[in-house]
């Protein structure tokens, strides 16, 4: 039976706790539109913008990237509105909850993947926050100086904890919103898609490079919260209808992930967009927006959507590192996060930024796409019944060799078919250069696991 607590609900505030399960008689996040605007606060950002501009470096001409976008957004998705459903049900966190294949141990595993993800993230929106802060300044502005600023901000919210980050991002969404509708409509009559030809792919082998690599970045995007789902819902009452947790999370991903993606790729067909989508985003928004005095203060207000993003990174950076049996609060874990990920930042994503983007985002998609299907496979042995209250018993969890094993063979199929800037794996080689890791990583681990488990269940009953 689950544990009961005495104490009042906690209902908003400085969270003292961090991966301990919440109790049913303390959940009192009740407001369940919440859970569509934090992920529509976290996602209509830069960043997202700055995702679809790559399209110019895979020539699917604006349809083709079009429904790439569509189509590989609603499949990355997907894991994360079921996933978000599970936080009500069991008043867990995501990383605890792996647990329940992984075992106690094991779980440590996808929890440093997902520590550094966490990092990865962070380093990602907050180079582009500055770059935005730079280019407003005309360079006067150090990149540091912005980072350490946008990083300062995002910490002094995202370590009060669940509470005050579902506030701030239930209002997060509405300037950006008002922003990017600004523009997106003075950059329209410069829009020429027909500028962006997908006349080079001229083989189905080409089409088929251009859909995997693009879509596999989109893809990781989208899956990129997978790993955080039950950690802001954990807090609603048991009996909230699963149905529209899920909707609200589908939601709160897809239709800032299209609308924003789909404005990356019009902005790349501005004239000399396609020269800037090479770089982080600040240039290729000015070019859209020139340089009068409106333009600067929309290009200064959009850094500050870096924060939105940031802030369930944070968060969630210090619930999986807690995992790991690191005896520190989660608030202090929150501020080392922000240091390690603003030192990433000035040292690896200032160069090269589109390619390193594109780079980490497949990488996510990689061990997203073993861990997502590790984790629906076992769901689907359990029936989505998980005895919360077992979380951290490690002789009522599995012992985790199936999932640890699965996952290591899903990274290592995945490794003949990535295709970094670093490597290029030999069946990535003989498809003409695409990028089929995440597929491979997918297929591989879920079946292996499918069969490993059912062993495993045989052989340790439990």
């Amino acid at each position: 039976m689950a544990t009961v607590s005495t104490e009042k609900p906690q209902q908003a505030g400085f969270e003292v706790t961090g991966i301990e399960r919440v109790a049913e008689n303390d959940r009192a996040h009740t407001q369940l539109l919440d859970t569509m605007w934090l992920w529509w606060s976290a996602n209509a950002v830069v960043a997202t913008v700055a995702l679809g501009a790559i399209n110019i470096f895979f020539s699917l001409g604006f349809w083709g990237s079009f429904i790439v976008i569509v189509a590989f957004n609603i499949l990355g998705v997907l894991p994360v509105a079921y996933l978000s459903t599970l936080g009500p049900k069991t008043g867990l966190a995501q990383m605890p909850l792996t647990r329940f294949s992984f075992g106690l141990q094991g779980a440590k595993l996808p929890a440093i993947f997902n520590a550094l993800a966490c990092i990865g993230w962070s380093a990602v929106n907050a180079t582009i926050g500055a770059s935005l802060l730079v280019s407003w300044s005309g360079g006067k502005i150090p990149e540091w100086a912005a980072l350490i600023f946008l990083a300062t901000i995002t910490t002094a919210v995202s370590v009060f904890g669940y509470f005050i980050v579902h506030r701030y991002e239930r209002i997060a969404w509405i300037p950006m919103l008002l922003l990017f509708g600004y523009v997106f409509f003075v950059a329209a009559p410069h829009f020429d898609i027909g500028s962006l030809s997908a006349s080079s792919l001229a083989t189905p082998l080409a089409i088929f490079v251009g859909v995997a690599s693009f879509g596999g970045a989109i893809f990781g995007y989208a899956i990129g919260w997978s790993s955080y789902a039950a950690d802001y819902t954990r807090r609603q009452p048991v009996n909230t209808p699963a149905g529209k947790v899920f909707l609200y999370a589908f939601l709160g991903v897809t239709i800032p992930c299209i609308l924003l993606e789909t404005l990356g790729v019009l902005l790349t067909s501005i004239k000399g967009g396609a020269a800037l989508a090479g770089g982080a985003p600040g240039p290729l928004l000015t070019n859209a927006l020139g340089t009068g005095t409106i333009a600067g203060i929309v290009i200064v207000l959009l850094a500050f959507s870096t924060i939105a993003n940031n802030v369930p990174n944070d968060y969630s950076f210090a619930l999986s590192t807690q995992v790991l049996g690191l005896r520190i609060k989660r608030w202090i874990l929150t501020i080392v996060g922000a240091v390690i990920y603003v030192a990433l930042a000035l040292y690896w994503f200032q160069k090269n930024f589109s390619q390193n983007l594109d780079n980490f985002l497949l990488l996510i998609a990689y061990w997203l796409g073993a861990y997502v299907t590790i984790f629906l496979v076992e769901n689907w042995f359990r029936k989505g019944q998980y005895p919360a209250e077992d979380y951290e018993t490690a002789s009522k969890l599995p012992v985790g060799i199936a999932a640890i094993v699965s996952m290591v063979v899903g990274l290592g199929a995945a490794v003949l078919g990535m295709s970094q800037q670093l490597f290029v794996g030999p069946l990535s080689k003989a498809l003409g250069g695409a990028d089929i890791g995440f597929p491979l990583a997918i297929i591989a681990s879920g079946v292996l696991y499918f069969i490993l488990r059912r062993w495993e269940m045989s052989r340790y009953k439990r």
